[in-house]
């Protein structure tokens, strides 16, 4: 199959019943929806998602529909209302899961159980059913109760304490960065229970603990740390083994701040480089300067001679005199530049959609290409409930008189 043909997609065929919330499930669902499995999104107006009360949105609409962030992270699902406080909302959620191949939650861990939905509970109704939970720090140990979100995770997992520079208080990222790893060892673990299951028809129960896939952003530090127990600390922009290695002031600004540039010299070759581009022949002929140790030594006045330099010039023109002679160079991009890079571009990073309440906005796609079943745009992200209908009577099999009732009872909220 040519990869510009639009054909059957690797998911095909599946079902998620994704009772996730916030980042990480939600996410991991989605990638999976590009690529044409059907995820229906259990939600309840009565404990929205977090996302839905997040922005952007259109200015002053704060109903729960009006969201971007959560419509970039359910793109190309369904969304069904059960509410799970009421007696009723489990006997909805069973069947639903029924119909399904996957069950995805987030919740803290003994709430599925108590609401009868637990692993144990589900297989007996759907025996080669996979089910993953991606609870904080996993479903046992001494902190498995522990309730948070990805600000308090990396605190944890230790990624803050080694974020900032050596002379101030830990930063953090800014934003909830352990999700977006967690998301992705999700997905691993739900497609290796997929492969398995394919092979010898067992469903799979996944107990995925965010807080042990945060490690995996720590690098070498844990390794370090566990064997030689030294213990890493936040460097700022500086590496532990190039110089200089820098973020740097330049003489234009951009909307939404000042422009500034990574350089990062990773050899002698390209400091002798750095220095003929930046004419100083003093660094050429200082036989310290020309070895990483003697660098690192004298960085301090290195950082302070280059930001003088760079502040002279713009940073395309920094980009690309540094860059032509080899030395690594590239602006310290903002969001718009992301989104307006031309790699991106020209790989048709970027999709459109139309959405009732929030209007049309462009979002990422999926960082992979597959030659054979390249996915199409996704639909957009569902209203709350918007397909209730169909779930309870389509998937669930009850009937219309059924379903009202339910409405009427406070099922469907």
């Amino acid at each position: 199959m040519s990869s510009e043909t639009a054909g059957a997609q690797i998911f095909d065929g599946v079902r998620i019943a994704d009772f996730a919330w916030v980042g990480v499930g939600p996410n991991a669902t989605m990638q999976m929806a590009f690529h044409g499995a059907e995820v229906i999104r259990v939600e309840s107006s009565h404990r929205p998602d977090t996302f839905r009360s997040g922005g952007p949105r259109p200015s002053g609409d704060r109903t729960l529909d009006a969201s971007a962030y959560f419509a970039k992270f359910n793109r190309g699902k369904r969304s069904v209302a059960i509410n799970l406080a009421h007696p009723r909302g489990a006997e909805v959620a069973r069947r639903l899961i029924t119909s399904a191949d996957i069950v995805t939650e987030s919740f803290a861990p003994g709430f599925m159980s108590r609401i009868g939905l637990s692993y144990e509970q589900v297989r007996k109704i759907k025996p080669d059913i996979i089910m993953c939970s991606m609870s904080m720090e996993g479903q046992t140990g001494p902190h498995a109760k522990f309730r948070g979100f990805g600000l308090t995770l990396q605190a944890t997992a230790g990624v803050t304490a080694v974020t900032g520079w050596p002379d101030r208080p830990p930063v953090g990222t800014g934003v909830a960065y352990t999700d977006w790893v967690a998301t992705h060892v999700a997905i691993i673990g739900i497609l290796a229970a997929l492969d398995h299951r394919r092979r010898t028809g067992e469903g799979q129960y996944i107990d995925m603990s965010q807080f042990e896939a945060s490690t995996l952003v720590l690098d070498a530090g844990v390794i370090d740390a566990a064997n030689t127990g030294r213990v890493a600390q936040p460097l700022g922009n500086r590496d532990l083994r190039y110089a200089p290695h820098g973020v740097y002031p330049c003489a234009d600004d951009h909307i939404g701040g000042d422009r500034w540039i990574a350089i990062a010299v990773t050899s002698d070759e390209q400091w002798r480089c750095l220095a003929q581009a930046m004419q100083r022949n003093d660094w050429l002929e200082s036989a310290d300067l020309c070895e990483v140790a003697g660098r690192f030594a004298a960085q301090d006045q290195i950082d302070a001679a280059l930001a003088a330099w760079t502040a002279q010039r713009t940073v395309d023109e920094i980009e690309q005199q540094l860059q032509a002679v080899g030395v690594p160079a590239h602006r310290a991009s903002t969001v718009r530049d992301a989104h307006e890079d031309p790699q991106l571009a020209h790989r048709n990073h970027w999709w459109r959609s139309e959405h009732p309440v929030i209007g049309e906005l462009s979002y990422e796609s999926p960082a992979w290409r597959l030659s054979d079943t390249p996915p199409p745009p996704p639909r957009r992200s569902p209203l709350l409930g918007e397909d209730s209908a169909y779930v309870y009577r389509e998937l669930c099999g009850y009937s219309e008189a059924e379903f009202q009732q339910l409405m009427l009872d406070g099922v469907v909220e």
